[in-house]
């Protein structure tokens, strides 16, 4: 058998990464505390020296893990489509339209969201349009 049982992302912030895939991508909070290092870990990872803390959210059939390091980090990655092994996330939504203008909106708590205009996609069969998380990796809505 085999099943995604996770997608990882490395943070900056933990705490404003947790905030920002709950309150506006829409997931929910599963746990935090996964705090590890050590042999096993640099061995898995190749990060010698690596402390991390992480947390989990996600939806009903998807778990994303965010990951901060506190000892070993290495660079910050450039984000963006054209970059290789860039990562987006993609969320289904009912109305691309009221999920926009709920972002946008300019007396949203914690201010408006910088948002791509909505587009048709391939021939008119999905309508979507992206934002970006705390660190730049894009976040794409989508109503098929």
């Amino acid at each position: 058998m085999h099943a995604l049982e996770h997608v990882g992302i490395t943070v900056t912030d933990l705490d404003a990464s947790i905030a920002f895939y709950t309150e506006v991508v829409g997931m929910t909070f599963l746990r935090r505390g996964f705090k590890t290092g050590g042999d096993w870990f640099d061995t898995l990872t190749g990060a010698s020296g690596a402390i991390i803390d992480a947390a989990r959210v996600g939806f009903d059939d998807f778990s994303l893990q965010l990951v901060v390091y506190r000892e070993g980090a290495g660079g910050r990655a450039e984000t963006g489509h054209n970059k290789v092994g860039n990562v987006h996330l993609c969320i289904t939504v009912p109305d691309v339209d009221a999920k926009r203008a709920e972002l946008t909106r300019v007396d949203r708590e914690g201010g408006p969201i910088e948002a791509t205009a909505i587009v048709n996609v391939a021939g008119g069969h999905a309508r979507s349009f992206y934002i970006s998380d705390p660190d730049g990796i894009p976040i794409e809505f989508i109503t098929p």
